[in-house]
């Protein structure tokens, strides 16, 4: 068993608190410490539902998606009123409040902080995520992302990153850190041993984080160092692995050679606890993952990911089954008394350090959302995009736009759907026309508009006729392809390429995918001068090398568009820096030969 120092880094107890903890554990049964060892996936609505969750499983924590700020509320009001020990309320607050709340604001992405080189700036994002989750009774964030974004193929990290550099990616995962806490939320950095080296995602396949032993302790450890250091309470293990750590330093266990994090207790005790230090809570990643999930038979990995080191299991496939199975590795010896008493202990210690132990409930779920999108808020959002948009290269020298010898902008969208977004989801058939129908008549939600839509706007009010170019199927390509080139190209001064490949779960590339026959490719890159616009992916200069002014805005949030209408005309200069590498370099071939 690890010791564990409550009263120093990141608990910083007093006895009070301890004695609380002890008490704690000496008055719950065997059933409500497993219990505490959960962290489920919840929903903001049915009452009854979540009441019926409490009951069963009485767990450590809840997980919430982005949802209406009273709903969010209403939620966590049943919740904490039906629980004996407050619950850690959780969200993956990685780009501003709108990680829980749909009313919150949308800061913009890690890597358009970083971009801007300005600290200040991840500082606020993270006093931003804790101010408005905390408005509503959330506090903890599944936040900062503090892998290092080396492999650009990699479909997960991207722009979640704070980029490429070690010392950008400690000092801003860092300065997130003091702007949650100083609004009175934990963190969870991850994940941890570092993603962002494989080019796959963990949520398909465990992945590996291919470092050597000491070019990850100048890297990932500088960077996991710098975030403990700056007291982060809790971590996430990834469904990654760390092979070179058992080459060098544990070959007295190599069938943990290729055993993911979340489930391997030479990285989670021997390099995170005692290399690193690391005295706070280890929370798995989902355990819906594949990366997890296929590691074995789940009756195993439940109990397993316990015994390893995590002090709670992120999800469940099936509450009843998963509860089952980690009682059952505690009756069989899996996970030991000892063990169970270390994860308890580091549970209560990370509540009593957010002094939920002697909070009322009107402390818990404030019922006024005073510090929602406040103007504060959008005012540090603006900046940011300012600062962080970045002119990658302009050897058209067609910047700024000028309406006088631009005015006719075509404006080509490629972009991936986001997956909450039910009314725009491709559906196909009748089956799907008959759905989106019902949706659109029985679903609320305002309609956003699309990101072409946006940029448009913003430049006709600028004095030009900016107009979409859309080839919605194989008959609009098909007509345009049989125009004369001149019809097509003559109706336009300049087009921009607008992209938004952006990070999603189980997503394998984050490359441009185009329609039948590819006439939305950039075919006329020689013939219109055109402006690659990127949204999102930092990377789509490599997809379309052809193109010869590309700007990088890694995010979509009002403030982005606004700032890159600004810049694209000249009324604001470029500011940002790229924060990770874009000169491309294929991997070498080597030809065998007999």
């Amino acid at each position: 068993m690890n010791s564990i120092d409550l009263k120093g880094n990141p608990f910083f107890l007093d006895d009070e608190q301890i004695k609380w903890i002890e008490d704690k554990k000496n008055s719950m049964s065997i059933g409500e410490k497993i219990g505490q060892l959960f962290f489920l996936l919840g929903s903001a609505t049915g009452k009854n539902k979540l009441k019926g969750v409490l009951q069963n499983i009485k767990p450590g924590g809840i997980m919430l998606r982005s949802t209406p700020v009273k709903e969010v509320s209403s939620a966590y009001r049943v919740l904490q009123r039906n629980t004996s020990i407050p619950l850690l309320l959780a969200a993956n607050l990685e780009t501003g409040g709108n990680g829980l709340i749909y009313e919150g604001t949308n800061f913009g992405s890690q890597m358009l902080s970083a971009a801007s080189g300005n600290v200040e700036n991840a500082y606020r994002m993270g006093l931003v995520c804790g101010k408005e989750a905390a408005a509503v009774g959330a506090n903890m964030a599944f936040a900062p992302v503090i892998d290092i974004d080396y492999n650009f193929k990699n479909p997960i990290v991207n722009v979640r990153s704070f980029g490429d550099d070690p010392e950008t990616v400690a000092e801003m995962g860092a300065a997130y850190i003091r702007g949650a806490h100083e609004a009175g939320l934990s963190v969870v950095v991850k994940h941890f041993p570092g993603d962002g080296t494989d080019g796959r995602d963990q949520h398909l396949v465990t992945t590996y984080n291919l470092l050597g032993v000491k070019d990850w302790i100048a890297t990932f450890g500088k960077v996991y160092r710098a975030c403990i250091e700056e007291g982060a309470r809790g971590l996430m293990a990834g469904h990654i692995g760390f092979p070179a750590y058992f080459d060098e330093n544990a070959a007295d266990h190599p069938e943990l050679r290729m055993s993911p994090a979340s489930l391997n207790p030479v990285l989670l005790n021997r390099l995170l606890r005692e290399d690193l230090g690391y005295n706070g809570l280890i929370l798995s990643d989902s355990s819906r993952m594949a990366g997890f999930g296929a590691a074995g038979k789940r009756r195993d990995l439940v109990p397993g990911a316990i015994a390893a080191g995590c002090d709670m299991f992120l999800f469940t496939r099936h509450p009843d089954d998963d509860y089952n199975s980690m009682m059952e590795g505690y009756k069989n010896g899996v996970i030991t008394k000892d063990r169970l008493d270390e994860a308890l202990t580091r549970i209560l210690a990370l509540k009593a350090s957010l002094k939920l132990n002697n909070k009322s409930l009107h402390e818990l779920v404030p019922d006024k959302f005073w510090s929602l999108n406040l103007a504060e808020h959008r005012r540090w959002a603006r900046e940011a995009a300012d600062q962080g948009i970045t002119l990658v290269k302009d050897d058209l020298n067609i910047l700024p736009l000028d309406p006088s010898k631009h005015r006719r902008i075509g404006i080509m969208y490629n972009g991936n759907r986001p997956p909450n977004d039910l009314l725009y989801r491709t559906i196909p058939g009748i089956k799907g026309f008959l759905m989106k129908t019902l949706l659109s008549l029985f679903f609320k939600r305002k309609k956003s508009p699309r990101p072409y839509e946006e940029l448009m706007g913003r430049l006709n009010v600028r004095g030009f006729e900016a107009s979409y170019c859309s080839f919605k199927d194989i008959l609009s390509v098909r007509a345009a392809m049989d125009k004369p080139l001149d019809e097509w190209t003559s109706q336009f001064d300049a087009i921009i390429f607008l992209a938004k490949w952006e990070v999603m779960s189980n997503q394998t590339s984050l490359q441009l995918q185009y329609k039948a026959m590819g006439f939305d490719t950039l075919w006329f890159a020689g013939e219109v001068p055109t402006i690659l616009v990127s949204l999102a992916n930092p990377y789509h200069g490599y997809d379309l090398s052809m193109v010869k002014t590309v700007i990088n805005a890694y995010s979509s949030t009002p403030e982005v568009y606004d700032a890159v209408a600004a810049k694209l005309t000249g009324e604001s200069a470029f500011k940002g820096v790229s924060p990770v590498e874009l000169e491309f370099k294929e991997p070498e071939i080597v030809i065998a030969r007999k």
